[in-house]
This record gives structure tokens, C-alpha cells and sequence, in this order.
């Protein structure tokens, strides 16, 4: 079985680098893009497309990892041990009152 998987994952990833040699044979026309007042330098159409792939898939593997979601929960666990500490020394000073003091 494990075999198998090996071979069909081999020929996906082959399947998958003759469909990118094949797009970047067809659309291969330079194509200059312009961000505001910035030209970048001419490449073709499927440097372009390719690039927004990989820029994208990129982005999602950090989303998907948690980098911004454990940022997230250090200001939380943060926020929670200064409020725990201020609890705490709240009841040390109730502690610390005399019965005589809180019939005043």
C-alpha cells in the first residue's frame, strides 16, 4: 500500500512539472506591472501567475502554522497572569485585615 502512494505521489509531482513546463511554453509574452508609480521590470505572463502561486501557498503554510494565532495567545496568557496576580494580591491583603477591622 505504501508503495503505491509512493508511485501515484510520483506521478502527481511529474504531472504536475509537465503542466508547468507546458503554461510557462504557452505564455511566455512579457508583461510589465505597475504598483502606483513602480514598474517592475518585464517578465513573462507565466513568471507573473507562477509567482502569485507560490507567494500565496506560502502565505497560507505561515497563516496555517499559527505564527499570528500564538502571537494571539501570549498577549491572552499575558493579560490573564497580571490579572491572576492582581487576584492574588487582592486576597493577601484580605488576609491580612483583622476581624476587628471589617465590623468598623
Amino acid at each position: 500500500m505504501r508503495q503505491l502512494t509512493q508511485l501515484l505521489s510520483g506521478f502527481f509531482l511529474l504531472l504536475v512539472f509537465a503542466a508547468s513546463v507546458t503554461f510557462t511554453y504557452y505564455n511566455s509574452t512579457p508583461v510589465t506591472i505597475g504598483i502606483g508609480s513602480w514598474q517592475l521590470q518585464p517578465q513573462p505572463v507565466s513568471v507573473w501567475i507562477i509567482a502569485a502561486f507560490v507567494s500565496g501557498g506560502l502565505l497560507g503554510l505561515l497563516l496555517g502554522l499559527g505564527l499570528f494565532r500564538n502571537l494571539k495567545s501570549r498577549a491572552e496568557i499575558r493579560r490573564l497572569t497580571k490579572a491572576l496576580k492582581d487576584a492574588e494580591e487582592e486576597v493577601s491583603n484580605l488576609r491580612s485585615l483583622s476581624l476587628r477591622d471589617t465590623n468598623k
